[in-house]
Parts: structure tokens; sequence; C-alpha cells
């Protein structure tokens, strides 16, 4: 991150509360290009795309996961949920889901808790697709979604780090359509979802922060996010009621949340640039940390990876390829969020395969190409949003939010 003239009016001083600092290990799971999804039935597709969006990127492979540990109930009943800044939902496979999908998961068994509480007011949920799957054999477009009744019981988190008691409300997925549920867990690599959004945009209940806040567990409305490069030396993790200032160089540089209304967390996106040019954006960016990649829109994205010597994967895919050889050779990709800089080097934003200089990131699947990390995506005009940054922007940057005073900010990783 470059201090210079776009500092000044940024630097805020950190929040560290370090008597309720809630340390939550994360653990990363890195997928082989084998193991694609279809972004049109992903949670991320759901919450960005618009409604009547030409045809999108068809697959992309996974980059990895960030997931954690949690156990449902009395007797306790364990899932792995992926952690998403990008969801607001805490939800889990049903024993009455009898999907295939289903099948291969840990289910929860209401029957089985004694402790659990059925919603009488609100029982049924339904997480839309806001999308409809692409079909390129007849160009029809079937809904999909995932639906299930709302209960709320005890949560523990982290091996026993917490436990919410016993009003945690969560999701039970009893009913999916068009492969919904297989491509929302990406391959069958974790039973659910941690969200850790805003509660406007919550459809199975309180959110599991908020709860947390509303409990007294946690001294400060705060959590950051550290995604380690290199898993085997430091492990992955999310701070709960404060900041770690073991995971990032220097102060936070704070940015005011404009999505959260809409329940996201979103910045402001000013400008990129690429080469020397540089691109003005009038829009909302969202932080997603169950996003593995950098979305823009197609006509931003095709710009950028023209310039890099990116060609498209097919026509309208939206994913590109490019020769590996030319990574130490690329230009710097900077951001502008608000008036404050960031900056990815090549091999930052470009994606080495196994078997391709050693690397353990998804690639394209001809020799000596390498996969972009920024992909064109369509977003509707409504939502006000023409970008989604996860992991390889957060794998370089610390990510910070803070709910009470609505802004999210960012440091470089350690």
């Amino acid at each position: 991150m470059k201090a210079g003239t776009f500092l000044a009016g940024l630097l805020s001083t950190a929040i560290v509360s370090h008597a309720e600092l809630k340390r939550l290990p994360l653990k990363r799971t890195t997928l082989d290009s084998e193991a694609a999804v279809t972004l049109d039935a992903s949670i991320t597709a759901q919450t960005y795309f618009g409604k009547t969006s030409p045809r999108r990127p068809k697959e992309i492979a996974s980059q990895s996961l960030y997931t954690t540990e949690i156990s449902l109930g009395t007797p306790p009943q364990s899932f792995t949920v992926q952690v998403s800044t990008g969801s607001s939902n805490l939800w889990v496979p049903s024993s009455q889901c009898t999907s295939t999908t289903c099948l291969r998961h840990p289910r929860f068994d209401t029957s089985a808790s004694s402790t659990f509480l059925a919603n009488r007011t609100h029982p049924n949920f339904r997480i839309p697709s806001f999308q409809r799957q692409y079909n390129p054999k007849d160009d029809e477009k079937d809904p999909v979604d995932l639906s299930g009744t709302l209960g709320s019981d005890d949560l523990t988190v982290g091996g026993g780090l917490f436990l919410l008691s016993p009003d945690q409300s969560f999701g039970q997925v009893v009913e999916e359509r068009g492969g919904e549920l297989k491509s929302a867990l990406q391959g069958d690599r974790f039973d659910g979802v941690l969200g850790l959004g805003y509660d406007a945009h919550a459809v199975t209940g309180h959110p599991f922060f908020l709860n947390l806040i509303d409990q007294g567990i946690l001294e400060e409305p705060v959590f950051g996010v550290y995604m380690s490069r290199d898993e085997d030396r430091v492990e992955s993790q999310l701070t709960l009621g404060g900041l770690d200032p073991d995971h990032r160089v220097g102060e936070i540089q704070w940015h005011e949340v404009t999505r959260q209304a809409q329940g996201q967390w979103a910045i402001e996106l000013t400008a990129f640039a690429l080469r020397r040019e540089a691109f003005e954006i009038d829009g909302n960016a969202v932080i997603d940390t169950g996003f593995p990649y950098i979305a823009l829109t197609r006509f931003q994205a095709a710009m950028i990876n023209a310039q890099i010597g990116g060609v498209e994967t097919e026509p309208g895919s939206g994913i590109y390829e490019l020769p590996c050889r030319s990574i130490p050779t690329l230009f710097e990709f900077i951001i502008l969020f608000g008036l404050e800089e960031y900056q990815l080097q090549g091999h930052e934003y470009v994606l080495r395969g196994r078997g391709q200089g050693g690397g353990r990131h998804a690639s394209g699947n001809k020799k000596g190409l390498c996969l972009s990390a920024i992909v064109g995506m369509d977003f509707s005009k409504e939502s006000g949003v023409v970008a989604v940054f996860g992991e390889v922007f957060l794998r370089k940057y610390y990510s910070a939010y803070d709910l009470e005073n609505h802004r999210l900010g960012f440091a470089l990783a350690s």
C-alpha cells in the first residue's frame, strides 16, 4: 500500500480489544482445477448478478476455501462451514433432505437435539437465485434455489472457543433445485455457510456476528480476517471482538461501508490502473472472503486482460488465460478504494497451476498457460455493485470490519 498523498485524512487508530479478542483458526483447502464450480448457481452469483444478465462465466476452477468447525444442538452435531463476508446466513443440510448432495454431508437432525427450537413465526426460508442458470443446449433458463426450515439452537464455534446458547438462528436446507446445493458447497468441500454480513441481507435469522454482540460475548463489534500465504508456516485466522496486530503491518486504512442497508460489506471503488492507464469507476466493490478471485464487469475485465496478454478461454466465458512465462514482466494492478491505493503484483493476480513453477493455485488446462484471477461477470445496474474482491486481494491485505462505525479497512498482511 502506498501512503503518498492519498493517505491524508484516512489514517485511523485500529481497534484492538486484548481482553475479549477471540482467535478462530481457519482451514484453507486448495482445490485442483478439476474441482470446477458453476458461478451461476453459487452463493456469490446469487448475491451480485442481475436477473436478466446475458451469458455468464460457465465454469471456473476455485482457488481455495476457508472453513471452520462448528457444532449445533445438544448433544452437538458437527459441521464444516465456509466463512463468508459475502453472506449473512448460517445454514447446513437437514436430515429431511434426501438429495444426492445432502446424503454426502452431515445433516442436522432436529429430533436428536434436546435444545432445538423451531421458528413458529417464520418457519421456512429460501435463498433465491437472482440468476437463471444458463443452459447452452436449449437456451432455457431454469430457476435454482435452496429452501428449508428455520430454528434456533446451541452453537459452538471453534471447538469450544465460545458457545451461543440457545438462540442462534440458522437454516436447515431441505430442498434444492438445479444442482444448487452442490454448487453452493463448491464440490462438496464443506457442509454449509457461516455468514458475517449485515442483518438486512439475512434470510436464516439474526446473523451469527450480531448475536455475539447482543449476548455480550465480544467487547467490540469488530472482526478481522487474515488469509495466510503459507499455511504450512502460519494458519489463517478470523479474530472476533478486535483486530490482531500480529498479522498486519502498520495502521488500518478505513473506508466507509456504502451498502450496509443492503447487507453487504461494500466500499467505494474509485479507479484501477494497469500499465500507466487509469480507469475511473463509479460504483461499489463488495469484499467477500468466500469468493476466490477479483470480479469486474465484463468490459473492464476484458480491458485489463487484454493489456496483460490474456485470452478468453471461450467466447463469453469471462475467464482468461495467458502464458505463465509472462508473469515476471507484468505490470502492477493498482486499485483505488476512495483515495487509498492498493497494489497487486503480476504473480499475485495470475495464478500458477500444479506443475507450473511449483505453484499451488488453479490454472488453465493448456500446457504453459496460467489463469488470470481477474474475471468478467455481469452485475445488475440496480445493485450498484461493479466488482467483487475476494481471496486474491485478501491474501495480501489483512481486512478489518467495524460494524459499529460502518467501516471496512485494510493493512498489508504480515
